[in-house]
């Protein structure tokens, strides 16, 4: 019986704040994703009311579960989906009845998921997924994934679940820890253009990690980098499709068909984004953004005890299209009265 309704709409806060969360499919078993989102939810029940729910019932992680979202007392606002691909249908259709507004849908090959995502906005509620990893953010507390995390100013938008991880362990190892994780897998509904919009105002993120396979909504993907660079905020983008190889495994993991590589270059020099090779790469860069203020043109000076290097700098900054112009005669008597 529906008791209470949630408050919050149908945008994305349902995602990174919301007032309460159910997981369905919660398990005692470490070996099922049910486990890991309850444990995870669990740590943020101080800030949310956190609802088990198990078809079995009984006790979960020492909480008491329920056997259907309709045995609440309350309404989740949240829902995670973590029950078997054949019982995805029941569990949205009993959700949606009852007034939730967003699913997180780890749940992934099963059929009809278009469908799916179009009967969940029709009803008014907003779906990430499916085929997600899941969600976590830093400053509401809320962890909706498997792995750990620690707190930081990078965001990680990841259509991989797993590299997605593979980038928060790398920043963990390097001191840059997560404001902010979304695996938006197979993007029924939400998109990553409408989750790199939502963090433009999110004061804990400074850098974003942006991991894509497919771009089709790259007109408004690529005029939220802008954004996003314009608000002080550099994203870099992790893509496959430079062989055809990465091309193929793109189409049998999340179904996307990859654009070509020198289109999607010619779109992040226009975006003020910055494309990447490895994750590594990505952390490296993350790490500089962080440390150093990113330069407002293309003047550099460089600075030096050994004419030979000096020059070989003055070449690789010119490749990489800077500029080294000549110093004014004031500046240079100065440097040079410093250097006696």
């Amino acid at each position: 019986m529906k008791i209470t309704s949630p408050t919050s709409d149908a945008g994305l806060t349902v995602f990174s704040d919301p007032a309460s969360v159910a997981v369905v499919g919660a398990s005692e078993n470490p070996a099922k994703w049910g486990h890991w989102l309850a444990a995870g939810a669990l740590a943020g029940r101080h800030r949310r009311d956190v609802h088990l729910v198990n078809r079995g019932g009984g006790t979960v992680l020492g909480r008491p579960s329920a056997r259907s979202l309709a045995d609440l007392s309350v309404v989740p606002e949240l829902v995670a989906l973590c029950v078997p691909a054949s019982g995805v249908d029941d569990v949205v259709d009993e959700a949606l009845e009852l007034g939730v507004r967003g699913f997180l849908g780890v749940t992934a090959g099963f059929d009809g998921e278009a469908e799916l995502a179009g009967r969940i906005r029709r009803g008014g509620a907003r779906l990430v997924g499916a085929n997600s990893l899941g969600i976590f953010d830093a400053s509401t507390e809320l962890h909706l994934a498997w792995g750990q995390f620690t707190a930081g100013p990078l965001a990680v938008i990841s259509q991989s679940g797993q590299l997605g991880s593979e980038l928060a362990i790398l920043g963990a190892r390097h001191g840059v820890g997560i404001s902010r994780f979304v695996s938006v897998g197979n993007q029924s509904d939400v998109r990553a253009a409408e989750l790199l919009a939502d963090l433009i105002g999110h004061e804990p993120t400074r850098v974003i990690a942006l991991y894509l396979e497919s771009f089709a909504d790259g007109e408004a993907l690529f005029r939220t980098l802008r954004a996003l660079r314009a608000s002080g905020k550099p994203t870099l983008l992790l893509t496959t499709g430079a062989s055809a190889a990465s091309a193929r495994l793109a189409r049998s993991h999340t179904g996307s068909m990859t654009a070509a590589v020198e289109v999607v270059e010619a779109a992040c020099r226009a975006a003020g984004a910055r494309r990447v090779s490895t994750p590594t790469e990505l952390i490296d860069i993350a790490r500089t953004y962080l440390s150093t203020p990113i330069p407002a043109g293309r003047r550099i000076g460089v600075v030096g005890d050994s004419g030979g290097q000096g020059g070989v700098a003055a070449d690789v900054a010119a490749a990489a299209g800077l500029t080294v112009p000549v110093l004014a005669e004031p500046l240079a008597a100065t440097l040079a009265k410093g250097r006696k």
